[in-house]
């Protein structure tokens, strides 16, 4: 199951920077910025294909990264969870 892990991890970040590049490209310096900032990501990334008409294709694999990260490292985040003391 890391293995699917580490591949959301690499889709993840191949669309972030796939989303930053056309950022810049299309929707200036601005909306560049706004992408940079990751605390704001992939909702950023969702309202700058929206407003600006940018490209779906990498917020959709950011966010199909972050899903199968979710998954393949779920058994981990289930055996921290239940090793926490109550």
């Amino acid at each position: 199951m890391w293995i699917l892990g580490a591949l959301g991890g690499v889709l993840y970040l191949v669309g972030l920077i796939w989303t930053i590049v056309t950022a810049f490209k299309g929707g200036g310096t601005l909306w560049g910025i706004l992408n940079i900032l990751l605390c704001v990501q992939p909702l950023i990334g969702i309202v700058s294909a929206i407003l600006k008409k940018a490209a779906w294709a990498p917020v959709g694999l950011m966010l199909l990264g972050f899903l199968l990260s979710l998954i393949g490292n779920y058994p981990v985040i289930n055996d921290a969870i239940s090793r926490m003391p109550r």
